[in-house]
């Protein structure tokens, strides 16, 4: 919040005397949680006048088609890509090649089992459309001393990309990140012959894939174009800044085997390396967030997470107290504890008339545990991140329904599915001492496959 917050002041600020350059402007942001947050952010500093926002595009939100097509328009050429794949069916036709493969193997899997296997494999061909690399680059990351399961995955990536192709030319379909790739470099190839005439900002983007760094690139050399990078350390020592992504010294010569990849800094010295900049090209932006942390934070955060060759003066390091202004730490044994210490921070922080609260993570188990105990409190959490399908009772009823018909309605699916909260909501505990019922006639010698069986059971 304090970075859109931070965003959206500098830009009222730079267009506050033209009332209608902020709403030419194009903005373009990772994702549709970035744009929700930025709209908020505007909304809050606007001071309940009317304003016109400006045009706002998710980036990396490939199965938007509101994001594919707002950079078909810009790039002229939406009738020249082809249509991207509905992801449905994409997900089903993976799911046939995966299971096909598997039973040539003599390892038959369940529909469900194979759904999930096609979903990693989705995830993975659009993250190397997005690298802008090909299986055949994964030959060297697997040598052949390695554990055999390795080399399976690595057989069946092979085969997949062999097939997919196959199932795809005949549908005249291409993948969603591939389409976005394509329509990213229209984009690019038409801003640089013809350069836009409204304020473009490239905000919160410091992926290293390298369309996104030619886009970025291209944005930042615009007439009235900003690329805002958020987090970027201009005071570090120039020795550390450069040992975490060394440059190579020759063409012929690789980097050293131990660049700090790791490291919250890498992603900003590679991105601005494939732009061809360096950080004195990089200005300070000029507009402070009221959720702004103390600055003496940003310096002991930045010594904590020096590469670790610079790691000698911790122990004479002294950390000024107001970093730690505001900040309590907590040690809990189990990520369960952990998830009811945060809730009742919480829900305390929610009885104090006036107050409200956060929970920032990554961790989307603590968040969906963390949920669940404010839920009992009935406390209604409004999760940014949404909440996947299969874990929603209808996501989990159609899965288990779906696993039922796969394995012929056999006793474990089938009990599963009518034991679902979703099944015969009236008359609820007679329905499931029915069920227990069942689950005990059921028992013994596998009944045949159908429904048959179960009903004359």
């Amino acid at each position: 919040m304090a970075f859109v917050d931070s965003l959206a002041a500098g830009l009222m600020a730079r267009t506050g005397k033209d009332p209608m350059a902020l709403a030419r402007a194009h903005i373009l942001l990772p994702n549709r949680r970035a744009v929700r947050a930025l709209t908020e952010a505007f909304v809050r500093l606007s001071g309940g006048t009317g304003l016109l926002l400006p045009r706002m595009t998710p980036v990396f939100d490939v199965d938007e088609d509101e994001a594919l097509g707002s950079f078909a328009d810009d790039a002229a050429a939406g009738a020249e890509v082809p249509p991207a794949i509905d992801p449905v069916e994409r997900r089903l036709l993976l799911c046939q090649i995966v299971r096909r493969w598997r039973a040539a193997r003599g390892e038959p899997v369940g529909v469900v089992e194979a759904l999930r296997l096609a979903d990693a494999l989705a995830r993975t061909l659009d993250q190397l459309e997005f690298e802008d690399k090909r299986v055949d680059d994964l030959l060297t990351v697997v040598p052949d001393d390695l554990a055999a399961h390795w080399q399976s995955t690595l057989e069946f990536l092979t085969l997949l990309v062999s097939e997919w192709p196959n199932v795809l030319a005949p549908l005249k379909r291409i993948e969603r990140a591939q389409r976005r790739n394509l329509l990213m470099r229209r984009l690019i190839a038409r801003w640089e012959a013809e350069p836009p005439a409204r304020l473009v900002v490239a905000a919160g983007m410091v992926a290293t894939a390298p369309v996104v760094a030619d886009l970025l690139r291209v944005v930042a050399r615009l007439p009235d174009g900003l690329v805002v990078l958020p987090g970027l350390d201009r005071d570090m020592p120039d020795a550390e800044w450069d040992d975490i992504a060394p440059v190579r010294r020759a063409e012929s010569a690789p980097e050293r085997a131990d660049t700090s990849e790791g490291h919250p800094q890498y992603s900003f010295r590679t991105l601005l390396r494939h732009m061809g900049a360096v950080r004195d090209d990089v200005a300070e932006w000029p507009m402070a967030g009221p959720l702004d942390g103390p600055q003496a934070r940003t310096a002991l955060l930045a010594r904590a997470m020096a590469p670790a060759r610079f790691t000698g003066d911790w122990r004479s390091f002294a950390a000024d107290p107001a970093a730690f202004a505001g900040l309590r730490l907590m040690e809990v044994a189990t990520p369960g504890e952990e998830a009811q210490a945060i809730a009742l921070a919480m829900r305390h922080k929610l009885e104090t008339p006036g107050k409200t609260a956060a929970l920032v993570t990554a961790d989307r188990a603590l968040a969906r545990r963390v949920a669940a105990h404010l839920a009992r409190w009935g406390i209604a959490i409004d999760d940014t991140a949404g909440v996947p399908l299969r874990l929603t009772p209808p996501g989990t009823f159609l899965l288990a329904l779906a696993d039922a018909a796969a394995q012929g309605f056999a006793p474990v699916p089938l009990l599963a599915l009518l034991k679902h909260p979703l099944v015969r909501q009236d008359a609820r505990l007679d329905w499931l001492d029915s069920v227990r019922h069942l689950d005990l006639v059921l028992r013994g010698v596998r009944p045949a496959p159908g429904l048959d069986a179960g009903i004359a059971a």
